[in-house]
C-alpha cells in the first residue's frame, strides 16, 4: 500500500496567476493560484490525510486538471477529488509524464463535467520521503471536440529562410503536428513566457522545448507546440510553429498573431530575470516581422492585454520591460518602405541607362 504523502505543508502560492498556456482557469486557495514548492513528506501524526485543499470555487464547469512542473522523486504520484452536491468524489489518480530530468505534466479528468471545489494528495511507495515538487502552473478547463480549423485550413508550406538565426525544428527533435496547418498572415506580435523550468545549458534548453511540445500535444491535446517562437535565456531562438500558420496561444486571438515565448517564469514566486539576450531576440524578431510583414511595433503587446483568458502572462518582470522592446525596434525598415527603395533604386538604375 503506498504512504500517503502531505501535499498542503510547505506549499507555495505566488500572488497572481503566470501562466502563459491558453488555458482556461488557474486552480486557486486562497485566491492564489497553486504554483511553487510542494514538499512531499509522510503525514504527520493525527493529521489530515495530507490533503491540499479546498480549492477556491469555479466560475465554469470543467472535467480536466492539468498542471506541470518539476517531480525529482520517479515514484510520486498525484490524485485529485471534487466536491459534488456536498460530498467530496472518490479520489481519481492522474494521468502523469515525467522526463528523465524530472520535468512532468499530469492530467486528472472527472467523468463528467462540474464546477465544485478540488482537492489533492501526492502518493508515493513506502520509503524515504520524496523530495520536493515544483508546480508552475495548475489549471481546470473542459475537455471536448477540437475547434474547427478556420477558413482556409490546409497544408502550408512553412516559411523560407530568414535572418534570425534560429533553430529549426529538426534541430530540437520536433513531432510532426497532428494535423496540417492553417494559414495566416502575420499582423501582430505577442510576448509570452513559458511559465516553466529556465533552462541554463542548451541540452537543458533542447529538452525544455521538446518537453514543452509533448505537453501541449499530449497534455493539452493541441495540434503542435502553440508557439511560432521560443527563446532561452542566451537569445537562442527555437521555431515552434512556422510564423505563416496559426498558434495556439492567445485564446480566440490567434489569427494574424505571431507568439514569442521566453523560457522561464518572470513572476511570482519564480521570479527568473530576463536577460539582455532575450531582450534583443524580441527585439530581432520584431524587426524581422516588420521588414517581412509589416507588422508594428505597436501591435507588440503582452499575452495579459489579448485573448479571453486572465493572465499575468508574460510575467510582471518582463510586462514591466516591453517598451524597451518596442523602442528599440521602432524606425526598423517597414515592407512598405523597402519596396519604395527597392523600387527608387530600380528608377535610379533605368534613368542612368
Amino acid at each position: 500500500m503506498p504512504t500517503l504523502l502531505a501535499a498542503l505543508l510547505g506549499l507555495a502560492v505566488a500572488a497572481s496567476p503566470a501562466s502563459a498556456q491558453e488555458e482556461d482557469a488557474p486552480v486557486r486557495i486562497g485566491g492564489n493560484p497553486v504554483v511553487g514548492a510542494w514538499p512531499t513528506r509522510p503525514s504527520s501524526a493525527g493529521a489530515s490525510p495530507g490533503e491540499m485543499g479546498p480549492s477556491d470555487a469555479f466560475a465554469e464547469v470543467y472535467d480536466t486538471v492539468l498542471f506541470q512542473g518539476e517531480l525529482p522523486d520517479a515514484h510520486v504520484g498525484f490524485e485529485a477529488a471534487r466536491e459534488e452536491a456536498g460530498a467530496w468524489s472518490p479520489w481519481v489518480a492522474a494521468t502523469l509524464k515525467r522526463s528523465a530530468d524530472g520535468r512532468f505534466w499530469a492530467k486528472v479528468v472527472f467523468p463528467a463535467p462540474g464546477v465544485g471545489r478540488l482537492k489533492f494528495r501526492a502518493l508515493k511507495p513506502t520509503g524515504p520521503s520524496a523530495a520536493a515538487v515544483t508546480i508552475y502552473s495548475m489549471h481546470v478547463y473542459l475537455s471536448g471536440t477540437p475547434a474547427p480549423a478556420p477558413p482556409g485550413g490546409g497544408s502550408v508550406t512553412p516559411s523560407q529562410a530568414d535572418t534570425l538565426g534560429v533553430i529549426e525544428r529538426s534541430a530540437w527533435g520536433a513531432k510532426e503536428p497532428k494535423n496540417p496547418y492553417s494559414p495566416h498572415v502575420p499582423n501582430k506580435f505577442t510576448q509570452h513566457h513559458t511559465s516553466g523550468r529556465r533552462p541554463a545549458t542548451l541540452q537543458e534548453s533542447l529538452d525544455e522545448v521538446k518537453f514543452i511540445q509533448d505537453f501541449h500535444i499530449n497534455g493539452r491535446g493541441w495540434n503542435d507546440v502553440g508557439y511560432h517562437f521560443l527563446v532561452d535565456p542566451e537569445g537562442r531562438i527555437f521555431r515552434g510553429r512556422p510564423v505563416d500558420v496559426i498558434g495556439a496561444h492567445v485564446a480566440n486571438d490567434n489569427t494574424g498573431n505571431v507568439g514569442v515565448s521566453f523560457m522561464g517564469t518572470h513572476h511570482p514566486p519564480f521570479n527568473h530575470p530576463v536577460t539582455p539576450a532575450e531582450m534583443e531576440a524580441s527585439v530581432r524578431i520584431g524587426k524581422w516581422l516588420q521588414a517581412s510583414y509589416g507588422v508594428t511595433p505597436e501591435t507588440y503587446k503582452g499575452h495579459r492585454d489579448r485573448g479571453t483568458t486572465k493572465t499575468d502572462c508574460p510575467g510582471d518582470i518582463m510586462y514591466a520591460r516591453m517598451e524597451e522592446v518596442r523602442a528599440a525596434w521602432r524606425g526598423a525598415p517597414t515592407l512598405g518602405a523597402k519596396l519604395s527603395a527597392w523600387w527608387q533604386t530600380v528608377t535610379e538604375r533605368n534613368t542612368k541607362r
